[in-house]
């Protein structure tokens, strides 16, 4: 749903690469290691075409799973906390976060966009590792096939362009009680869509009604004239600017660079669109 945002993404992909290496042993076919486990997305599917199923490749399986147990000089843990991916791209309602204590640690699961059952050759590949939690991932997802052409890649693009909840009002009770609205999401792309149905992205989300009924809510509460006047006395103090206060009112980011900052913020700047707050 969120375009995963990490700066300086192949050099961490070489870095990934480069502390790999000595631990592969990598048979001679088409493409050198290095291209496969630094493959950008488009390159990513065209690996996966040429080797898909190909079990000569079994063995980068094991090695993802031993990438997995912690704490070697580098592992999964590492991977993670170097994205700095707090929130689910797939979902945008779950926390990611990576936290290492002395009570124990935590990370988010990493997804194959290309299963790694189907293609093996990929299963250490840098940009074939989706940060995600484990509903998306474990629950949902499960052994569903994606590929480029068919759904939409976190490190390609997101679809806040692409796809939109919005609002049905369904009787005058829609401002106090949820069942006077209903929520919807959809979309007209192709590859949005795939992933609306894939992770039940609709269904989930029929389940924060309350958060609109909130918002609904709010957006009464704090009109336009109560939040010029909040604008007058508190700007430069409580909050930098107006996309500020609005966050501390709705609970949400807005900017579409910042929905990845917080969960349900698709859901909270798509809701406040409709209800004409932003």
């Amino acid at each position: 749903m969120i375009k995963i945002a990490t700066p300086n993404l192949e050099e961490l992909a070489q870095k990934h690469f480069e502390v790999l290496k000595s631990k592969i042993k990598f048979p001679t076919c088409k493409y050198s290691l290095e291209e496969v486990i630094t493959a950008k997305p488009q390159k990513l599917h065209e690996i996966a075409m040429a080797y898909k199923g190909n079990t000569t490749f079994n063995f980068m399986i094991n090695l993802y799973d031993n990438f997995c147990n912690k704490k070697k000089r580098y592992d999964a843990y590492d991977l993670a906390e170097s994205l700095h991916v707090n929130v689910c791209p797939y979902c945008n309602r779950n926390y990611t976060f990576t936290v290492h204590s002395k009570n124990g640690s935590t990370r988010p699961q990493f997804d194959h966009f290309y299963d790694k059952a189907t293609y093996p050759i990929l299963a250490l590949s840098f940009y074939n590792l989706i940060p995600s939690c484990p509903t998306c991932n474990s629950s949902i997802k499960g052994r569903k096939r994606f590929s480029l052409t068919t759904h939409v890649h976190p490190y390609v693009e997101g679809f806040d362009d692409k796809a939109r909840f919005a609002l049905h009002v369904k009787d005058s009770s829609f401002y106090y009680d949820e069942k006077g609205f209903d929520l919807e999401l959809s979309s007209n792309d192709a590859k949005a869509k795939k992933n609306i149905k894939d992770f039940a992205l609709e269904e989930i989300y029929k389940n924060h009604k309350d958060i609109v009924l909130e918002l609904i809510q709010k957006s009464i509460m704090y009109n336009e004239s109560y939040i010029e006047e909040l604008m007058k006395n508190y700007e430069g103090t409580l909050f930098k600017n107006e996309e500020d206060l609005l966050r501390l009112i709705f609970g949400g980011y807005i900017a579409d660079e910042d929905l990845g900052k917080r969960p349900l913020s698709k859901l909270t700047k798509d809701i406040l669109e409709q209800l004409e707050i932003v």
